[in-house]
């Protein structure tokens, strides 16, 4: 009898066990969804206070006790951090996110990755939250360096293109050491020379860098000038670089004629010691294109009436010197254009048109690339003597003027322009990013409107009037037809019809 109850009573266990088995996750999910809030107030409060190490504590027994709450595990991860445990914040992070997919959550886990020095696993984080917040100008930087110093050129430019107005010296200094490597000489000198104008340092790197650009297009005058800059604002520096043999070669080529008449034997010679020759001989043999230091923009032009008659003595004045640093001012791309636009040339570039050199037109546009923008107004001058309504003279006068920063000179020549030419398309852009700078938001929406009702196509101005209704004007409805028309009439591929995509998409959600 005691058999049988025996095998009663586990046949009867078995079958209650088999039986409410299938409903165990359900209870599971059931108590899981009923659990309490969990009262973080004490740990917020040890935070404030700055006692991070009892946070840490009372954050671990809450962990162990609740380990499928993420906000514990973020808040763990948060307090690591202030302790500077790097590494284990950035393992918090990652478990908070294998639980829940979090674009802000990446953005942290990225900076603990990247405090911890694990530079892979933050590029990794920093993706998927820029991709949803481009418009985080200090993680975008920060992606973009770490990119640089992985060796992704491409990515890196990129990702600087869309902060480059919040860049920092350093930053302009990566981008042209970038492009440089990319062959790109055009978009090297421009960061070249931001890197000189945003930083308060002698601008010895910039230099650098705009010597190798001048050293590739074998542009002797500019590697000239470069490299006395160069050794008056830190001799020496150029002995310790590979640059030294060909600077050294350079000058005794283009200044032998000077140095035998100073009676300076060059034969074995350095670099520094020529440059120096030639530096403190300055009173007797002038240096061609000696440069400005220190500034970068040339000083304003002494004419108070632009086109006004020379006289006798203008005529006879000798030509001005053409400053190193005389470089664009940064006309970053928007931040919606494609990395084949950021690789495109600098605003107001001009193709040069083979068998007309002697033109001042042509000698202008020229003398605009080479970045001497007081001889590229003086050339555009002298073209407008000859035909008081050449167009082209006109935009180069305004471009010159506003690479200059005169933005009043700039805005009337480019009307004058307009005027003569009244449906080019590449003249309303150049005007509307005068008029960005010197009207008023209201003012500056109304001239996008009339500009969009001459040119209803341009998927340019229609960009920006989205982008201004979006950003500026607070208006996401009358922005998102626009980005639809935008994407209506784009070309196949369009990188500019791929990022209103995105902005509608981030519109509905």
């Amino acid at each position: 009898m005691l058999l049988a109850g025996s095998i009663s009573l586990g046949i009867f266990g078995c079958s209650s066990e088999d039986t409410s088995a299938p409903s165990t996750p359900e209870k599971t999910e059931a108590v899981a969804m009923a659990q309490p809030a969990i009262d973080l107030s004490k740990v917020f409060e040890l935070r404030i206070e700055g006692k991070t190490d009892e946070a840490i504590d009372l954050l671990r027994t809450l962990n162990e006790q609740h380990p499928t709450s993420v906000e514990v595990m973020v808040q763990l991860a948060r307090s690591l951090l202030d302790s500077k445990q790097f590494s284990l914040a950035a393992f918090r992070f990652e478990q908070a996110l294998s639980l829940k997919e979090d674009t802000q959550l990446s953005r942290e886990a990225a900076e603990a990755h990247y405090l911890a020095q694990d530079f892979d696993s933050a590029i990794e984080r920093y993706r998927p939250y820029l991709a949803t917040s481009p418009e985080d100008p200090d993680s975008q930087l920060r992606y973009a360096r770490l990119l640089s110093e992985k060796g992704k050129d491409t990515e890196a430019i990129n990702a600087f293109s869309k902060a480059s107005k919040e860049a920092t010296a350093d930053d302009c200094l990566i981008m042209g050491n970038l492009f440089l490597r990319k062959k790109l000489l055009p978009q090297a000198k421009h960061w070249y020379g931001e890197s000189s104008r945003r930083s308060n340092a002698p601008p010895t790197q910039p230099l650098l860098g705009l010597l190798l650009v001048a050293k590739q297009e074998k542009n002797d005058r500019e590697a000239e000038t470069t490299i006395l800059a160069l050794e008056k604002i830190e001799p020496g520096i150029l002995e310790t670089t590979d640059l030294a043999a060909y600077s050294t070669d350079l000058l005794k080529r283009r200044r032998l004629a000077d140095f035998i008449a100073g009676g300076l034997d060059v034969r074995g010679k350095s670099i520094t010691q020529l440059a120096s020759a030639l530096l403190t001989g300055k009173k007797t043999t002038p240096l061609r294109g000696s440069p400005v230091l220190g500034s970068s923009k040339l000083p304003p032009s002494r004419e108070s009436e632009l086109f006004a008659d020379e006289t006798k003595e203008e005529k006879k004045e000798p030509p001005r010197p053409e400053p190193i640093l005389s470089i664009p001012t940064e006309t970053s791309p928007p931040k919606r254009m494609s990395l084949a636009d950021a690789f495109s040339a600098p605003v107001g570039e001009i193709e040069n048109v083979a068998g007309a050199a002697e033109s001042p037109l042509d000698l202008g546009q020229q003398a605009y690339l080479d970045g001497s923008f007081t001889s590229a107004l003086l050339h555009a001058r002298d073209a407008l003597k000859k035909n008081p309504q050449d167009a082209l003279a006109w935009r180069l006068c305004s471009q010159a003027h506003f690479q200059l920063g005169e933005t009043d000179q700039a805005e009337m020549t480019i009307l004058e322009a307009i005027r003569h030419r009244p449906v080019d398309l590449d003249m309303r852009l150049d005007y509307l990013r005068i008029a960005r700078e010197t009207l008023s938001s209201k003012r500056y929406l109304q001239e996008l409107e009339k500009v969009r009702e001459i040119f209803p196509d341009s998927t340019e101005i229609l960009w920006e009037l989205a982008r201004r209704y979006h950003i500026v004007e607070n208006m996401p409805v009358t922005a998102a037809v626009l980005y639809r028309k935008i994407v209506q009439i784009s070309p196949p591929n369009s990188a500019i019809a791929e990022q209103a995509q995105m902005e509608l998409v981030k519109l509905r959600n």
